[in-house]
């Protein structure tokens, strides 16, 4: 129905209809739809006016109902023009997203989203930072609460300093509820809603004392531990400050320490209306010829800089209902060469933060897709920086693959000395594993190389067992090993032994298993310095 036929609450029959009418966090109100991640980062924009006008290009209420929304879809702006024709119950109430005090903005947003996905039931389930980075179009980061591997244990304190920075900076910041090790039952005993995206309002540090102030965007059922209302170990000190209301409106504050328990990570999207920002699109291309997801970046005053990539593939090989199968990097390169930063996942999208000094760098995007599934995704780059900067097309040879994980190597240090000049270096991000062979000798090594043992990878040289020879003065990347299944995790278990060979006999390159045509430049030698 539309608007003027809708039924709405005995609260809301005073207003008119708008657009907007003062938006607050707390006039969203999430429907049947699990969009949670949605409506949450919908909630926080709420708090900043600013941000939210953007998004809702026609402001006033339309009586010809024609509405224009601005979101940003994998990286790119994009206006979407609807109409005001909403679903409705059989009672003829919103069944979706609705605002209350009459207005019109959260679900003429959601409706704009919907199409651009295809339906509302595309809307189904998401993450955090696809609903921030799709309202707000700025950088993301995601910062892990907890982790199944003990020698990645994620460091609390240091998480803690970064949410009272982001919050000091204005960041909006949400966060999923889930722990599989929990049921359902234990996290509606504690007033929580398991696989439920909440927003971050507020931290605070009192002393000691840590806390967070949360909000479902259900706009009910809150939490029932510590710092609730009739807690009664409310230190003296805090309670008169930060009390919570007493209405049921979803809004409540916990202590920081047993965020971890209940939720899996902070999600940090950095607002910043002074950032400098440049949008490039691309298609990603094999490593047998020119790069074409290569660009020159002129930072003349140097910059806080975050890049990100976007897989902008079909709806074959990106799909937002299913978990990503397409690796994306990110190596940022300084003028001579050196690996300034350097970004290796499966998703849909990868972020690239770090701070540069004046000067010329070179971005390398890719995906090992070209290689392992002969794919070619379009890209979406973009660079979010604190100071001006220019960034500009540059196609190379494939030399500069060779060349850039090379530098990876380097800068990642992890060397292993094996004797008479030859040393075979590693680096990894993300159970994306590479492995280089540097031989400083003046004599042709044999490396052997076996992997049969790793799990859910996939090789750049479609071969877990490898036997290369490697000329005198030149390195070489042996594989890169990409994660196979997003959701499963990643086992790296390898062999390498070498052998220098009779000068005379043994001169030439060889390579068994040949290196497939499409991954030449990644494994092209290059001359050791």
């Amino acid at each position: 129905l539309r608007p003027e036929r809708i039924r709405w609450s005995s609260e809301d029959k005073q207003y008119s209809l708008a657009v907007f009418n003062q938006p607050h966090p707390k006039d969203i109100i999430q429907g049947r739809l699990g969009n949670c991640w949605l409506i949450a980062a919908l909630s926080l924009i709420a708090e900043v006016p600013q941000i939210l006008y953007k998004v809702m290009i026609t402001k006033q209420y339309n009586p010809a109902g024609l509405y224009r929304v601005r979101l940003c879809n994998q990286g790119i702006w994009q206006v979407v023009t609807i109409d005001d024709m909403l679903p409705v119950s059989t009672s003829n109430s919103l069944v979706f997203s609705r605002s209350k005090k009459k207005q019109l903005f959260a679900p003429l947003i959601e409706k704009a989203l919907a199409k651009m996905h295809g339906s509302y039931m595309a809307l189904k389930s998401g993450r955090c930072d696809e609903g921030l980075q799709t309202l707000t179009g700025e950088p993301c980061e995601v910062l892990f609460l907890r982790s199944s591997d003990p020698e990645k244990k994620p460091d609390l304190n240091q998480i803690w300093a970064s949410i009272l920075e982001s919050r000091a900076k204005g960041y909006l910041m949400t966060c999923p509820c889930s722990n599989k090790r929990f049921s359902e039952q234990i996290f509606s005993r504690m007033g929580l809603e398991s696989d439920h995206a909440y927003s971050i309002l507020d931290a605070r540090q009192v002393n000691s004392q840590r806390l967070v102030r949360l909000r479902n965007p259900w706009g009910e059922k809150e939490w029932k531990g510590a710092l609730t209302e009739n807690w009664t170990k409310w230190p003296k000190t805090i309670k008169h400050k930060f009390i919570p209301s007493s209405a049921n409106d979803g809004v409540f504050w916990m202590p920081w320490e047993q965020m971890p328990s209940f939720f899996s990570s902070v999600t940090i999207c950095k607002v910043n209306a002074n950032w400098h920002e440049a949008r490039k699109r691309g298609q990603f291309s094999d490593f047998s010829s020119t790069i074409t997801s290569a660009y020159g970046l002129d930072c003349p005053y140097g910059a806080e800089l975050e890049i990100e990539v976007f897989n902008a593939g079909d709806g074959n090989y990106y799909n937002r209902l299913k978990d990503p199968d397409v690796d994306l990097f990110l190596i940022l390169l300084s003028s001579n060469g050196y690996c300034r930063a350097y970004k290796h996942d499966v998703d849909y999208y990868i972020t690239l933060s770090t701070t540069v000094p004046p000067g010329r760098y070179i971005i390398l995007a890719g995906s090992m897709s070209v290689v392992n599934y002969l794919v070619y995704p379009a890209f979406n780059l973009v660079v979010h920086g604190s100071q001006p900067f220019v960034v500009h097309d540059q196609p190379s040879s494939y030399e500069l693959a060779a060349d850039a994980f090379h530098a990876v190597a380097f800068r990642a240090n992890n060397r292993q000395d094996m004797g008479g000049g030859v040393s075979i270096l590693t680096f990894d991000d993300n159970g994306n594993f590479g492995l280089v062979c540097e031989n400083k000798s003046n004599r042709t090594v044999r490396l052997s190389s076996n992997f049969q043992g790793s799990k859910n990878v996939l090789s750049s040289r479609h071969a877990f067992q490898m036997i290369d020879t490697i000329p005198a003065k030149t390195q070489q990347l042996i594989a890169i090993f990409t994660r196979k299944m997003f959701s499963n995790d990643v086992q790296i278990a390898y062999q390498a032994s070498g052998e220098l060979l009779d000068p005379d006999h043994y001169i030439r390159a060889r390579n068994n298993p040949l290196i497939p045509p499409q991954a030449l430049g990644l494994h092209i030698l290059r001359p050791v310095y």
